[in-house]
């Protein structure tokens, strides 16, 4: 019987393949819903200067809070460092790599002008329906093109976002180094990489 399992699934699978990409379709629907949102605040926006931007990070932040786990993130970025620190300190950081996620959204939307984005459809389902990536290409009235590639996980019937590969550039890893380098500096006082971080991108103290 077991030499018969795979070649059933793989039999399925082209019966049914409504079924199979349903999941990827719901994340795609998930990750165009954020996409458009965002950009909709950004043309409100338009021409804004750096320093004019508190209102613009203000009307990204609920879109980002409702499709990103950031929990999730912050804890993946902290590493091995997570079961050194504390609740409080893990609260804290979590708060604080929002903030970072959320500046970091708000400053590359401004900072490129978006003419069009296509969504493109993966050449291969994923093994797990609850865990789908969905790649987006954005192109600039410039002409300039880059690929976004959104790391999506189903948690509670809704989908969040959980990574980004943006041009080749993993976010999440690149944080994750800059946490350790910082535990470095720090000799390894995890709340002084909170505070040092926290101070980076201004986010008062709570």
């Amino acid at each position: 019987m077991k030499s018969l399992k795979k070649p059933l699934l793989f039999v399925l699978a082209l019966l049914f393949p409504t079924l199979v990409s349903a999941s990827w379709d719901e994340a795609k629907e998930s990750t165009e819903r954020s996409l458009t949102e965002m950009i909709a605040v950004i043309e409100r926006y338009e021409g804004q200067t750096t320093e004019e931007q508190t209102a613009l990070i203000q009307d990204i932040e609920p879109i980002v809070n409702r499709d990103v786990d950031f929990r999730y993130i912050a804890n993946w970025v902290m590493g091995k460092y997570y079961r050194r620190a504390s609740a409080q300190e893990r609260d804290q950081f979590a708060e604080v790599f929002k903030q970072t996620l959320i500046k970091t959204y708000a400053k590359s939307l401004a900072g490129f002008d978006v003419k069009s984005y296509t969504i493109l459809t993966p050449s291969a389902q994923s093994p797990d329906p609850d865990k789908q990536i969905v790649t987006v290409e954005v192109v600039s009235e410039q002409g300039q093109a880059y690929t976004l590639v959104n790391y999506m996980v189903k948690k509670s019937d809704e989908w969040k976002l959980v990574n980004v590969v943006l041009n080749g550039i993993n976010l999440r890893i690149t944080f994750k180094n800059q946490f350790a380098n910082m535990m470095q500096t720090h000799k390894q006082n995890v709340q002084a990489v909170i505070d040092d971080w926290s101070s980076q991108i201004d986010v008062p103290k709570g």
